[in-house]
């Protein structure tokens, strides 16, 4: 696999649509989705899931 934090996916999308997609995924791979903040840290569940990392751009430009 590549170097995942040079070839990460950035999309950009309202809370609504994060929300939306969230539910989505939970149903399309049957997993809870945990939506979080990009600094924040997660403890992992036991159980199977998804965690969805969330990040605002940084002020006056593109991300």
């Amino acid at each position: 696999m590549s170097n995942t934090a040079t070839t990460r996916p950035v999309i950009r999308a309202s809370t609504a649509d994060i929300a939306a997609a969230a539910e989505f995924l939970s149903l399309l791979f049957d997993a809870p989705v945990l939506i979080t903040a990009s600094d924040e840290v997660v403890a992992a569940p036991t159980e199977r899931h998804l965690v969805m990392i969330v990040a605002e751009p940084p002020a006056g430009g593109a991300a």
